[in-house]
């Protein structure tokens, strides 16, 4: 979709591909909150699979908050080392033995097979506490560990080829629902390069008819703007969403609001609110909003 305000970035980043004219996919769908058994002894990959399996899903959001690893290994961002790509990843790190602080986790498929992406934050066991990208096949859980989760019923993250950023991303696509009579009603989708990442929010949510909503999700930015005054311009970031939502606004419109975690190219951790219509997206964001019930 097109349909956003056009509002001028104080960033930007320039990718290999042809710009696209859809600045963000949604589609919709619904979300089932479910408790998932993750075993170790296996990739967190695998075990999270099997965990959404045994619920009778495919795929969702996955919320780790206080969670010992066996092992735990990591990439950053990190600048590109040609021109084939506008951002990359750094080298591997390893944490045998670290926690879990605090990450988001959406469940997949590529290739017809799963697959996670998952961004968070870790402490080691010297208390040293680092941010980023968890790679899915070269981590395991400490023991077995009860996760909370969206599951989702009616669409999924399927990895294919962006042509823009020439990376393989995920991109949400429709699935046959099989719970038809219950389920938060939820949007599942991806929003692209150089688009404030509030205002496509909104946009979304307009879309569906959705007025309130919470969201979960992770991307990257092209630095940040905070409304604590902090501004920051390292172009490539891993981030995490903390708490997000968009609330209904004076004159009936909506109003995005995203307070994130972010380790940058720099290695610098930041985090705290977004200002709208200031941050604008560096290769993707992917992102599940569910309608919020009422009481």
């Amino acid at each position: 979709m097109t349909g956003m305000d056009t509002v001028e970035l104080p960033r930007r980043i320039v990718h290999p591909g042809p710009v696209t004219a859809e600045r963000f996919r949604a589609i919709g769908c619904h979300a089932h909150s479910v408790t998932l058994t993750a075993k170790p002894g296996i990739s967190v990959n695998q075990a999270i699979a099997e965990a959404f399996e045994e619920q009778g899903f495919e795929g969702g959001y996955v919320w780790l908050k206080n969670v010992p690893m066996k092992q735990l290994n990591y990439v950053m961002p990190a600048a590109s080392p040609d021109g084939a790509h506008a951002a990359w990843y750094s080298e591997t790190f390893s944490m045998p033995g670290g926690i879990i602080n605090e990450a988001g986790l959406h469940m997949g498929r590529r290739d017809g097979a799963p697959f996670m992406h998952c961004h968070g934050s870790w402490q080691s066991a010297e208390g040293i506490v680092s941010m980023g990208h968890l790679l899915p096949f070269e981590a395991q859980f400490a023991r077995e560990t009860a996760l909370e989760a969206l599951a989702l019923d009616g669409a999924i993250l399927d990895v294919q080829k962006d042509e823009e950023t020439n990376f393989p991303l995920f991109t949400p696509v429709a699935r046959p629902r099989c719970r038809t009579t219950s389920g938060l009603r939820a949007i599942l989708c991806t929003v692209r390069p150089n688009t404030d990442i509030c205002m496509a929010l909104e946009a979304a949510s307009s879309q569906f008819g959705l007025h309130e909503v919470d969201i979960n999700g992770i991307g990257s930015l092209i630095g940040a703007d905070y409304e604590d005054g902090t501004s920051l311009t390292a172009f490539a970031s891993e981030i995490l969403i903390r708490n997000g939502s968009i609330e209904p606004s004076v004159g009936g419109g909506r109003q995005a609001m995203l307070d994130i975690a972010m380790v940058d190219l720099t290695n610098h951790i930041s985090g705290g609110r977004l200002v709208r219509g200031k941050n604008p997206v560096c290769v993707t964001f992917e992102l599940l909003l569910t309608e919020r019930q009422r009481v």
